[in-house]
């Protein structure tokens, strides 16, 4: 032991090289103070887990230190060193490209998919190189130079070190990451052997568990029909959310269905912190019925398909993952060409890839165009490995006809250009629309560094916009498009651009346009994926007198279409294949054990409250039972793929919806900036609402103004207010902006002790708004 922690130290240094390169490589555009806090939380991160790992090395390390050669002692520590490093490397490259660390998602996929995975996103770069080879080079120089030395650690202190190292695995320490002020961040902190081996056995124990008994799985689950074979089997009752919303037309509509790759409402659409760079969308959905606080169901491409087609469970690694095991179900594609319509499916990649055409054949589209059956004249993009670009993808469809032909079709495209590499033909041409797109914005000349450091990213969505832009002005000249419904949504946020928050991977935008449309509307309720074929089959069985199934596994219960902020239904989050630890109870998201309040744009506030906590935790838990009793038995209902049709009925009472879990606390809520004010203030209001059985307060409103680090800039005060039990007030802030810097910034809110300034409630946190330059000394301020 005394040998082994004498050399230690080369392997520490290699670890603390490593660190450095993956730092320097991945550093985020940020102030200089924040910039320092994280890289001292990623060290201190490192430091931590090596020490733990300390006692498992020397373990693996006896064996060579017991050789009698002093060089051959050397070689092998510095290859087994060297292997662990090396690992360490590999899962540091991985977050480099992905910007997400890689953990038990690595047991979903097949060999052949990781290796299409990796070659569509690697680049061998001098940087990538030095980032492989300087910490092993160090590693390997500095275990020579300590050789050279006697030992200088005794018995008692070296076996102190390698207990306290063995201590630590058992000591609840408080992770590093929790300085970090954005989910891109933490996952910058985290260091990324310690989450690779976390989650890999979380995943690996959870594996083991066995589904609860049949009986207690249904029990369970809410709104089943009771039989418990058939743990999501319930009587379809889903009402018609959108039909008030359409002219009536006796002709049943085409059905088009865009599926972006890696769409997300960060970058798209109104109220982004960063700005919208997908300017078609944005005007499309300004005629649509926009859905701003929509919820793709998965982190990954993987379950986009089945959430959307089939509102189905997951099972263990995604519903199509089950491959020859899918069991036969009621899905739009089946349901409708049982009623006339045709059925077809475009994509520029392998739909090998995650089961896809396998979960197609199930559904019965009598129609799939994918990389291997794309047909001539059209070249693959020679930047990446998976197969056509977008643009091309377009001009494939418009070959068959862009919504179809003369009966009813049900047609499905989905892009890929929006995925690593990001890069295409012509990338020159796009970049520089880009740099005209931050003109758009107004991004400040300091601030564009940020967004140039991810150039083809943004490029590359530019160009995928421009592509459905030319699909629809060739749709527009297609005879079926005045009675055409057009559905576009993100399949998951794509992951390269840093996230603010764990829910963002899954934040995508909801498009409904028509021609038939009566009018456009924003909805900010929230729903998901899962909900979108419910409610289609219901608007086409009321409105055009098809027929939808009696019986239905949906998970989802119908698009809400409250033009108000509104959470009320139960929405699982799968982030990987092998990863459920995400869920929606009304107004509550919980990931990995913490609790979060879901505000308009779908923020974040993190909350306490445990008996809250507890009950979202038991529905997630009865989500997770009927779950995994449904991927030990692989039911889903006794009629298959072809159940029994039936037509519209309305409900006679609304779809039972459990109670949301009640707050029990003082909380701010519903903050409201304009969308632009004189430089000398900003008025922003808030809500306040005491939730508690007693009197509130009094307490003062307070206001924090900070940047984007979450370092103070201002503070303003509203009147002191007193609340009643239950009951609620609104406050106004009038925040001066003279002296202020433009740029990007965040909002606070919360209620504060009148004498020491401390929050006594829940606030609300991270609200973004731009402050632009106009005037000398201000801004004026905007919301992006």
């Amino acid at each position: 032991m005394p040998r082994f922690l004498s050399l230690a130290p080369a392997l520490l240094a290699g670890v603390l090289v490593l660190r450095l390169c993956a730092l320097w490589g991945a550093w985020p555009v940020q102030p200089l103070p924040a910039a320092l806090l994280t890289a001292a939380a990623a060290v201190a991160e490192d430091l931590l887990v090596f020490v733990r790992s300390l006692p498992l090395l020397c373990l693996l390390s006896l064996p060579v230190l017991w050789l009698r050669s002093a060089r051959a002692r050397g070689i092998g520590l510095a290859v087994l060193w060297s292997a662990w490093l090396a690992v360490q490397i590999a899962l540091e490259q991985y977050f480099a490209t992905t910007r997400v660390p890689l953990g038990a998602d690595l047991f979903g996929y097949s060999w052949q998919e990781i290796a299409t995975t990796v070659a569509g996103g690697a680049r061998l770069g001098a940087g990538a190189v030095a980032g492989w080879l300087l910490p092993i080079a160090t590693l390997c120089l500095v275990l020579y130079l300590c050789a050279r030395r006697a030992p200088r650690w005794r018995h008692g202190p070296a076996t102190a070190v390698l207990l306290i190292g063995v201590a630590l695995w058992w000591c609840p320490l408080p992770s590093a990451t929790a300085v970090a002020a954005s989910e891109d961040a933490r996952n910058l902190v985290r260091n990324k052997l310690a989450f690779f081996a976390g989650d890999s056995l979380r995943y690996w124990r959870d594996d083991a568990e066995l589904p609860l008994p049949a009986s207690d799985a249904v029990a369970a689950t809410p709104g089943t029909a009771g039989d418990p074979e058939f743990p999501f089997l319930h009587r379809e009752q889903t009402p018609d959310s959108l039909g008030p919303h359409f002219t009536s037309t006796a002709t049943p509509p085409h059905l088009v269905f865009i599926i972006v790759e890696g769409l997300g409402r960060s970058f798209s659409g109104p109220d982004t912190l960063r700005g919208s760079f997908t300017p078609f969308l944005d005007e499309l959905g300004g005629r649509s019925l926009y859905w701003s606080n929509f919820l793709a169901n998965q982190g990954r491409t993987f379950g986009v398909l089945p959430s959307v087609f089939g509102s189905l469970p997951f099972a263990d690694k995604g519903f199509a993952a089950l491959g020859e095991r899918m069991p036969a179900h009621a899905g739009l594609f089946n349901v409708l060409a049982r009623q006339g319509y045709a059925t077809r499916f475009y994509a520029g990649t392998d739909l090998a890839f995650d089961n896809e055409r396998a979960f197609l054949h199930r559904q019965g589209v009598q129609k799939v165009v994918d990389l291997t059956s794309f047909g001539a004249g059209y070249r693959r993009n020679p930047y990446s490995s998976w197969g056509y670009d977008d643009s091309e993808l377009v001009a494939r469809v418009l070959a068959d006809g862009a919504v179809g032909g003369p009966q009813p079709t049900v047609t499905v495209i989905q892009t890929v250009s929006m995925h690593t590499s990001y890069r295409f033909a012509g990338q020159d041409a796009w970049k520089r629309r880009f740099e005209q797109r931050l003109d758009e914005l107004g991004v400040s000349a300091q601030d564009k560094a940020g967004y140039r450091e991810f150039a083809d990213i943004y490029s590359t969505i530019l160009f995928t916009d421009d592509a459905l832009r030319r699909y629809f002005d060739a749709a527009q000249r297609d005879p079926g498009y005045a009675n055409t419904v057009f559905v576009v949504t993100g399949d998951h946020r794509l992951p390269e651009l840093p996230m603010d928050s764990k829910i963002e991977r899954y934040h995508v935008p909801l498009i409904v346009f028509s021609p038939r449309l009566k009018r456009p509307q924003r909805i900010r309720a929230v729903s998901s994926h899962l909900d979108i074929t419910p409610s289609l089959l219901a608007f086409l069985a009321h409105q055009h007198g098809l027929q939808r199934p009696a019986q239905v596994a949906w998970t989802g219960r119908g698009l809400d279409t409250a033009a108000a902020f509104d959470s009320r239904g139960e929405i699982p989050l799968k982030h990987e294949k092998t990863t459920l630890s995400d869920f929606v109870a009304g107004p509550w998201f919980i990931s990995h054990d913490q609790l979060y309040r879901l505000e308009d744009n779908l923020r974040l506030v993190a909350t306490d409250d445990a008996a809250v906590q507890a009950q979202v935790a038991e529905r997630f838990a009865r989500y997770r039972r009927a779950n995994a009793l449904f991927a030990h038995t692989l039911q889903l209902s006794p009629e298959g793929a072809a159940p029994r049709l039936a037509a519209y009925a309305e409900p006679a009472a609304p779809m039972p919806v459990e109670a949301a879990p009640q707050r029990r606390s003082l909380y701010a809520h519903d903050v409201v900036a304009p969308a632009g004010v004189d430089a000398a203030s900003v008025e922003v209001a808030v809500s306040f609402t005491n939730a508690t059985d007693r009197i509130a307060g009094p307490f003062v409103p307070l206001l924090v103004l900070g940047d984007e680090a979450g370092n103070e800039v201002r503070e303003s005060y509203a009147a002191a207010v007193q609340l009643a039990p239950r009951a609620s007030a609104r406050a106004r802030f009038q925040v001066p902006l003279a002296g202020i810097a433009p740029g990007r910034y965040v909002i606070a809110v919360m209620p504060s002790h009148p004498d020491t300034g401390r929050r006594v409630g829940e606030g609300v946190y991270r609200v973004p708004i731009k402050i632009r330059c106009c005037a000398p000394g201000g801004g004026t301020l905007a919301r992006p």
